[in-house]
């Protein structure tokens, strides 16, 4: 990967809230949108926090089978060609957080940090946390621009979050 193309990895996800959430459903793909959070841990690689309710088909087929896929896409604003607009699809594993998990207060606080208006939601008893634990991505940074990448690599393009 080009320096260019690791700044544009970098920004994409960093600088989006919302991504589709692809997840299992007894065997079958399921895609749906949540709103997500960066969050670097010490001595861990960066992981994507979102907040669920449990009354979503979602939250029940990451609690059935944890492996997940997030896909951040630019948006499409009806210029130029949409299939060269920048995307990542990140394999992960979804870890759900209870409220007195150690590390819970981070999740929450980075979760909060991006996405203050959504605070009033910690107030319903359904909703968890589910930090998502990268695996790998596949990058397309626009046409013949494409890129595989290990959960080191994406790290490592992704900094420590300062």
């Amino acid at each position: 990967m080009q320096t260019e193309d690791r700044a544009a990895l970098r920004e994409l996800i960093t600088t989006h809230r919302q991504a589709a959430l692809g997840t299992v459903d007894d065997g079958a793909p399921f895609v749906s949108m949540v709103l997500y959070a960066l969050e670097w841990r010490a001595g861990a690689g960066p992981a994507f926090i979102i907040h669920v309710s449990g009354l979503s088909a979602h939250t029940r087929h990451m609690r059935a089978d944890p492996r997940v896929s997030l896909l951040v896409m630019q948006p499409d604003v009806g210029a130029d060609d949409p299939q060269a607009l920048a995307r990542v699809t990140i394999q992960c594993q979804a870890v759900p957080l209870a409220t007195d998990d150690p590390t819970y207060p981070a999740a929450r606080a980075a979760y909060l940090t991006r996405l203050p208006r959504q605070e009033y939601l910690f107030g319903f008893p359904d909703f968890t946390l589910f930090r998502l634990e990268p695996r790998s991505a596949r990058f397309i940074g626009g046409f013949a621009r494409a890129f595989s990448l290990t959960a080191d690599q994406l790290a490592e393009v992704l900094g420590t979050g300062s």
